[in-house]
């Protein structure tokens, strides 16, 4: 009978044992009754009375993972100026301008932002404008780098259904919240700033809701972001789950460097946290927690030097190759060479291609304004190099005084600056060009099949720069632009004979 009465206790007390065990498993409504919330305490598997699971696998990513910069005014930077230098000494993390780079918005106390101009040494740069109010030596200056912390976890545990993500990140001991990286006295007093933010700078996981924030305050109080399930169901084990915290409104202020104590580009380690539990907003019993680590580092500035550029070429036309040129086939026209346009001898009047030539001209430059080309003649042809005295002939078409020439073209108000149709080259006698291609400042059929210009005539005061001179030109960088240069000539039967000849130079200029 004895024996009976034990072999029943012992029964009764593992069933109940037993009970308990399965108590962590009922759902979540029924864990929450008071007496079961008591009892479950006693359980084996009760994730309160057992250190909890470590999460998976997890990462952290920092989309900016460069230092913020903060120094302290070296020489007085007085109103109005541009020039700013960093002192070498003292309680500023940054002891010269390696963390600092050109197009940085730096912020220098009592101003507003500004942008770095060009770094000059490393202890002077340049600002994009002058300060408005005067910083005395010892003021504070920084320029904040930051962006978003994203955090992924993969469950190690179910997360239920109200329950939350908290994701721990290390604060500050300096004002962690006013978006000012200060540069602390030890790496175990530096945090991330988190600038202000509230939960709604936090982005959950799909079914959960940003929870709540609290700023930390230094070292072992970081910063709590939370992200509470609200989909009604559990998630479930080995779940990827992301959170990102920061955005474009409020970014998560990466640590400055540590004063005195930071070696250029070695990172500065952080340890971020992750856990999961039972209920909202980090509370109720922890079911999985872990530390990714982050590793913000100076950032690497790359520079080299464009020397500026420009190439300019003539090039000589084969008449039997290519074209048409400025409307013409040149089938039996003139071949030209890089440096000579040989007419031959010419009869009086004018045949189609035989009295037509081309040389092309081709640029690339990198000046950002673009370019510009100009041509001038020495003087007019004259014969055996006499000289052509003025502009126009003193009577006739060919007579200079006494010398005589072959004219640059006569059409009315042509001139070197301006175009005229030059339709009728038998009865209009002269030297003249016309162009073609995209940078062509005037091209052959620009109001006419054939706008002709004269040279810029050096021997009679012609300026080649006047306005609307240029025979080619673009407002930009180009890379091998070409433009065609289409000569013409033509005589009257009573031209003396004899040996003409001028020099023609171009002039490219870049405008950088």
């Amino acid at each position: 009978m004895k024996i009976s009465v034990k072999r029943t206790i012992s029964s009764l007390v593992l069933a109940s044992l037993l009970a308990l065990q399965i108590l962590p498993y009922l759902p979540q409504s029924v864990q929450n009754i008071p007496l079961i919330s008591t009892l479950k305490k006693a359980s084996l598997f009760n994730p309160s009375s057992v250190d909890a699971v470590g999460i998976s696998s997890m990462s952290a990513t920092l989309s900016n993972p460069r230092l913020s910069f903060y120094g302290l005014v070296g020489t007085t930077i007085t109103a109005g100026d541009t020039f700013g230098s960093i002192k070498a000494t003292g309680t500023g993390g940054d002891l010269d301008t390696k963390n600092l780079f050109p197009g940085d918005s730096i912020i220098i106390e009592g101003n507003t932002s500004n942008l770095v101009a060009s770094i000059s040494s490393n202890l002077n740069f340049t600002l994009s404008t002058a300060v408005g109010v005067t910083a005395a030596a010892d003021a504070y200056m920084y320029t904040p780098q930051g962006g978003t912390l994203k955090v992924l976890i993969y469950t190690a545990s179910d997360i239920p259904n109200n329950g939350s993500i908290e994701v721990l990140v290390p604060a500050p001991a300096t004002n962690p919240n006013d978006g000012i990286p200060f540069a602390e006295t030890l790496l175990v007093n530096g945090g991330f700033d988190t600038n202000g933010m509230t939960n709604a700078n936090t982005a959950c996981p799909a079914g959960f809701v940003a929870g709540t924030k609290t700023a930390g305050t230094g070292p072992g109080v970081p910063h709590k972001f939370t992200c509470n399930n609200t989909s009604g169901n559990p998630i479930g084990l080995g779940t990827p789950l992301t959170v990102t915290i920061g955005d474009g409104t409020k970014p998560l202020i990466n640590p400055a460097p540590i004063q005195g104590g930071h070696t250029r580009g070695i990172a500065n380690v952080f340890g971020i946290g992750m856990k999961t539990w039972s209920t909202s907003n980090g509370s109720g019993s922890l079911l999985s927690d872990g530390v990714a680590k982050v590793a913000p580092v100076e950032g690497v500035l790359v520079t080299a030097r464009v020397d500026e550029t420009l190439s300019f070429t003539i090039t000589g036309i084969d008449s039997t190759v290519g074209g048409p040129y400025c409307g013409l086939t040149h089938a039996t026209g003139i071949t030209t060479t890089a440096t000579s346009v040989p007419w031959g001898t010419l009869n009086a009047g004018y045949v189609a291609d035989a009295n037509e030539a081309v040389q092309k001209l081709a640029v690339s430059t990198n000046a950002a304004s673009g370019y510009k080309v100009y041509v001038e003649e020495n003087d007019q042809m004259g014969l055996e190099g006499a000289t052509c005295t003025g502009t126009a002939p003193s009577a006739g078409q060919y007579t200079f005084g006494a010398s005589s020439c072959i004219r640059d073209v006569g059409i009315g108000l042509i001139s070197h600056s301006t175009a005229v149709d030059w339709t009728t080259p038998t009865s209009v006698f002269g030297f003249g060009y016309a162009t073609q291609g995209a940078d062509a400042y005037i091209a052959y059929n620009t109001g006419g099949v054939y706008m002709a210009r004269q040279f810029a005539d050096q021997q009679g005061g012609e300026d080649k720069y006047a306005t609307g001179a240029e025979v080619m030109s673009n407002i930009g960088p180009v890379d091998a632009s070409e433009v065609f240069v289409c000569y013409r000539i033509s005589i009257p039967g009573t031209q003396p004979a004899g040996y003409y000849h001028n020099k023609l130079k171009y002039t490219a200029v870049p405008k950088f």
